[in-house]
């Protein structure tokens, strides 16, 4: 019998329901850092403009009960799931929350155009997140920070 934690992953957009302030973005990456050690959760959080993109990974159960406390946070609207599985092993397992800065992209930011936003069952995500992931492992152009 493996001893092996089963491990899903989720990423999803989500609009601000009012103009963002810096201090909302640290008020949600607090709370990310006081409940994900409890949940076995990692991933990070990118904040742009009025918009969320996170990812999330952990066992299947903590993950889901954490996406519904995000639905239904006032300060979410337009919650869409953009790709969600299965994963055998974690790609930020040091990142009780990372966040992206948005001084790091590009001034026309990566979540100006959502269109390309969308679920597509045709794109595995798993290429790109590990991608991502080794990329954030070594620095080079992203500043990853933790707070």
């Amino acid at each position: 019998m493996s001893s092996a934690v089963e491990l899903s992953f989720v990423i999803y957009r989500s609009t601000a329901r009012k103009a963002l302030v810096e201090t909302t973005a640290l008020e949600i990456l607090a709370e990310s850092l006081r409940n994900n050690p409890k949940e076995g959760l990692t991933g990070f959080l990118h904040v742009e403009r009025d918009c969320f993109l996170q990812y999330l990974e952990g066992p299947p159960g903590p993950l889901r009960r954490t996406l519904v406390r995000i639905q239904k946070d006032r300060r979410h609207k337009e919650f869409l799931i953009l790709a969600e599985g299965s994963i055998d092993e974690r790609f930020f397992p040091d990142w009780d929350m990372g966040q992206i800065p948005c001084a790091n992209f590009p001034t026309d930011g990566i979540l100006a155009d959502k269109s390309w936003l969308r679920p597509d069952p045709d794109i595995d995500p798993l290429p790109l997140i590990r991608a991502f992931a080794a990329h954030a492992r070594q620095q080079g152009g992203f500043d990853i920070s933790e707070i």
